[in-house]
């Protein structure tokens, strides 16, 4: 069996990842650019936290470099859309193309075979506003749910926010609406037949293929992993998913390989079959990851439990949940790529009306100096990160690593 070094194996992920190549400033990412990023990742994660800009439009930017987040919204929401938001790995947005993939599960909430929805049904006054909520769909047109905050026409303690909210949620769940835009991010909610081609939502794929087709397409976007975080990609139970990954090994889609990790520990890796001439190439040295740039807590690069500190030696952490004195990075910390390697994070917040972005500190990892090299890079990335987020300005806070910081200051 092959044996990689943990060199390489950063090196397929980053590429599976499309995190390998520097940005190209000449070049101006359309919408097609959009499309291929998510085609190979699967999905981008949603997320509300904004010290600055949304983690769905920081994903992209990690890969392209500076773009319009605008042209992403389209293509969620405008007439002629290419993505759609559901569940994925978390909330995300997802190839329209995918939408028959989601069917089996959105039909199992609607059979109410879910956990999840199983009892709430049972309630008749549930039953009565989930009715009430899809007429006024169905009448009225695309809704918020705080539209249904009135006490006006529909008398009765059932009818407010909350019912309906949850009669939304439902609806969302099973597949009979889907987010016909978003408001200052606000969901509105809509028919799904209204925005989803007739020939997907017709679709009869099964839950065995769906399944099986989510787990293959995981494996291509991860690069490698170990058989079990094969199913984290898609925030899958690892039980559910395990037969499901040895058929693709038994039908020679996945292949398995061994690598040994940061500490030494040679373990055994999965790769898909039309993954192995890149590995193979990567191997070789014939290219190396050269991409400086900063990515979002919830980018899909982390979504393998456990992979980065088996091959980057990093531990991504979110520390906004914690109370501030139990914080040792920072609220909302982008972690850094440089080259391969996972240096270090930065805690950021964009001042949007002085048009500052202040990073209240900025952290290397242990073993990391602030070279010439590795300034230059991060402030070439900040640079095009300030162009992004239309800030004109930057400030810089005294926790972390002062030295890299007082150099950035001089160089952006």
């Amino acid at each position: 069996m092959p044996q990689y070094s943990a060199e390489t194996v950063r090196a397929m992920i980053l590429q599976s990842q499309c995190l390998s190549d520097p940005t190209n400033e000449a070049n101006k990412p359309d919408q097609n650019s959009i499309l291929g990023i998510i085609d190979r990742v699967r999905a981008l994660q949603i997320d509300t936290l904004q010290m600055i800009r949304r983690s769905q439009y920081i994903a992209l930017w990690s890969r392209l470099g500076d773009y319009q987040p605008e042209l992403l919204d389209d293509l969620c929401y405008g007439d002629d859309r290419r993505l759609f938001e559901y569940w994925y790995h978390a909330a995300c947005i997802i190839p329209i193309k995918e939408f028959p993939y989601r069917l089996p599960t959105m039909l199992m909430h609607r059979k109410k075979e879910s956990r999840r929805w199983r009892s709430w049904h049972s309630d008749e006054k549930n039953v009565e506003v989930l009715q009430e909520v899809k007429d006024r769909l169905s009448n009225q047109g695309p809704q918020k749910a705080s539209n249904f905050d009135d006490h006006g026409e529909h008398r009765g303690s059932w009818w407010n926010w909350k019912p309906a909210k949850r009669a939304l949620e439902y609806l969302y769940d099973s597949g009979q609406v889907v987010i016909a835009n978003r408001l200052k991010f606000q969901r509105v909610y809509g028919i799904t037949e209204n925005y989803i081609p007739k020939k997907l939502i017709k679709s009869t794929i099964t839950m065995d293929h769906a399944i099986s087709h989510d787990l293959e397409l995981s494996l291509l976007a991860t690069g490698l992993c170990t058989p079990q975080q094969v199913a984290d990609y898609t925030h899958m139970k690892r039980g559910l998913a395990r037969p499901y990954v040895k058929s693709l090994m038994k039908r020679g889609l996945a292949h398995k390989v061994r690598a040994v990790t940061v500490k030494g520990e040679t373990i055994d890796l999965l790769i898909h079959r039309d993954n192995i001439e890149t590995l193979e190439q990567l191997a070789s040295g014939e290219v190396k990851p050269s991409r400086t740039t900063f990515l979002t807590p919830f980018d899909s690069l982390f979504w393998a439990k456990g992979r980065g500190k088996e091959f980057f030696d990093f531990a991504q952490v979110l520390e906004c949940y914690k109370p501030a004195e139990n914080r040792v990075w920072g609220y909302f910390c982008l972690p850094v790529l440089h080259n391969g390697k996972l240096v270090g994070r930065f805690d950021p917040k964009l001042d949007r009306k002085s048009g500052t972005l202040q990073i209240h500190s900025f952290h290397l990892e242990s073993g990391i100096k602030p070279s010439e090299r590795l300034v230059s890079d991060i402030a070439i990335a900040m640079r095009n990160f300030l162009k992004f987020h239309g800030a004109s300005k930057i400030s810089f806070g005294l926790l972390g690593n002062n030295e890299l910081m007082k150099k950035l200051e001089r160089t952006i």
